[in-house]
């Protein structure tokens, strides 16, 4: 017998009660055949009502998409698929200009650091190169590479 993938209680949460949205992260690897297996949200089917809207994001964000619960019993839920995030047909967004950090000696209790839109970011370096290391990594998260 195949053993079915059930989600997580600590990774569904209500989103918003009134419209009867929830929100269910998902780890990396999960597919979309994954969540719309009628038992993947066996373990929160009490929560469920027809009509309800889910709102699933995988933790890398490669799966992004919206469910609507048709169905609910003890066992399954029967969710279809309104909406299915697609990178290949997403509108692309300019790349946007990151501005470069700074780099500065901050005294004996902050050493070197790495300072952004005026912001310290982090501090403690023992030496610039190390802070200059840690700015471009910073710097090459918030690029998105």
């Amino acid at each position: 017998m195949t053993s079915v993938q059930k989600l997580a209680g600590h990774r569904f949460m209500q989103a918003d009660y009134l419209i009867g949205r929830y929100a269910a992260t998902v780890p990396a690897e999960t597919t979309l055949e994954d969540v719309t297996h009628p038992e993947f949200f066996a373990n929160h089917l009490s929560s469920f009502r027809a009509g309800m809207v889910i709102n699933v994001i995988s933790d890398d964000h490669k799966l992004d998409c919206d469910l609507r619960v048709l169905t609910v019993t003890k066992t399954s839920a029967k969710v279809r698929v309104l909406r299915v995030f697609d990178e290949k047909t997403a509108p692309k967004v300019a790349e946007a200009k990151i501005s470069d950090p700074i780099i500065s000696h901050g005294g004996p209790a902050h050493k070197w650091r790495f300072i952004h839109n005026g912001e310290i970011v982090q501090h403690g370096f023992d030496t610039k190169e190390a802070a200059e290391r840690a700015a471009g990594k910073y710097i090459e998260l918030l690029k998105g590479e």
